[in-house]
This record gives C-alpha cells, sequence and structure tokens, in this order.
C-alpha cells in the first residue's frame, strides 16, 4: 500500500470563524448599519439649510426674509437665509433607529405643522382676528408719526412653496454606500 500525506494550512482559519461570526451577528443585528445610514442622512439633511436647496441640489425657493422683503411688526426685518430665521427647524433634525428602519425628521419643534408646511408646500385659508396694529408707512411713503390702527377680521391665504429638506438623493446614496462599505471593511478586519 502506498503511503499518503496531505498538508493543511490553516494559518487564516481562526480569523476567518471571527469574520464569519460578525457577517453573522450582523445580519441578526442591523442597527450598526441603520445607526450609519441615520447619521449620514442627518448630516445631508443639515447641510440642506446651509445650501439652501432640498434633496437633488433643487434650490428652494427664496423666502421673503432672504429677499430682504420681510416686514415684522417693528418694520422691515434684516435679511437672512431661507428656513433659517430662528434655527429652530434646522437644530429639530433627528434620527431615530427602530428594528430594521431608520427614520430621520424633525422632532420636538413647538409647532410640528411648520416643519410639514415647509417640507411640502401650504395653500391655505386663515382668519385674521380683529386686532391693533401699529403702522410707519401707507403705500411706501413713511408717516411723519408712526399710528395705531384697529383692524378687522378677515380671511387671508397662506400659499408657502415648498422647500424640500428631508429626502434622500443620489449623493446620499453614494455616501451611504461609501459608509456602509468602510463598517462592513472594519467588521471583516476584526
Amino acid at each position: 500500500m502506498a503511503g499518503f500525506s496531505a498538508t493543511v494550512d490553516v494559518t487564516g482559519l481562526e480569523r476567518a470563524r471571527r469574520i464569519a461570526a460578525k457577517v453573522r451577528e450582523l445580519g441578526g443585528r442591523p442597527e450598526p448599519l441603520l445607526e450609519v445610514a441615520g447619521s449620514v442622512l442627518e448630516a445631508s439633511t443639515l447641510a440642506r439649510f446651509t445650501n439652501e436647496a432640498g434633496p437633488g441640489g433643487i434650490p428652494w425657493p427664496k423666502s421673503k426674509r432672504a429677499l430682504g422683503e420681510a416686514v415684522g411688526p417693528r418694520g422691515p426685518l434684516p435679511a437672512g437665509k431661507t428656513l433659517t430665521d430662528t434655527g429652530d427647524l434646522r437644530d429639530s433634525i433627528r434620527y431615530e433607529v427602530r428594528p430594521n428602519e431608520v427614520t430621520i425628521g424633525s422632532d420636538g419643534l413647538k409647532n410640528p405643522v411648520k416643519a410639514l408646511a415647509n417640507q411640502f408646500g401650504s395653500r391655505r385659508q386663515t382668519v385674521v382676528v380683529r386686532h391693533t396694529r401699529v403702522i410707519r408707512s401707507a403705500y411706501g411713503v413713511p408717516l411723519p408719526e408712526p399710528r395705531t390702527v384697529n383692524v378687522r377680521s378677515h380671511g387671508r391665504v397662506t400659499n408657502l412653496p415648498a422647500r424640500p429638506f428631508v429626502g434622500v438623493d443620489a449623493d446620499d446614496r453614494r455616501e451611504l454606500t461609501r459608509a456602509w462599505i468602510a463598517v462592513l471593511r472594519n467588521l471583516i478586519r476584526a
């Protein structure tokens, strides 16, 4: 009978077992990838307030404040940026990881309707109740002295254009892919 001998190289076997265990663990718990997705999408959403553009880089319609046309109870307001008057909306952006999903949006606003109206736009009839008002100009002409006037109740149509700030675009998909690949590479190196 002829002899038979075999040599098996097992130097990478233990590492392969660790990798397989990590991948199994990840398969049962997608939260690490969802956490990465949430942070990537939150950063992208916050950048939209700086860029004044929605998903896909589509510029938001300029607000009266951004155009320098906003007027408050004491006269013209200083020019600013669209959707960043107080910073409340921008500061309310959060993500939440739940089993098998991540959600991102506006959370904790005093007025949650504000977020919806800006994301999707709003055209609605509202009632303005009777009130007094101080005017400093009439028909574009400054008055010599401010006057207090009574304003009767009346209807008003609000026409707020959509300024989407939440959404996933091609840049987000590319960034998510890069981030997930980095997580998986780190997992495999473990």
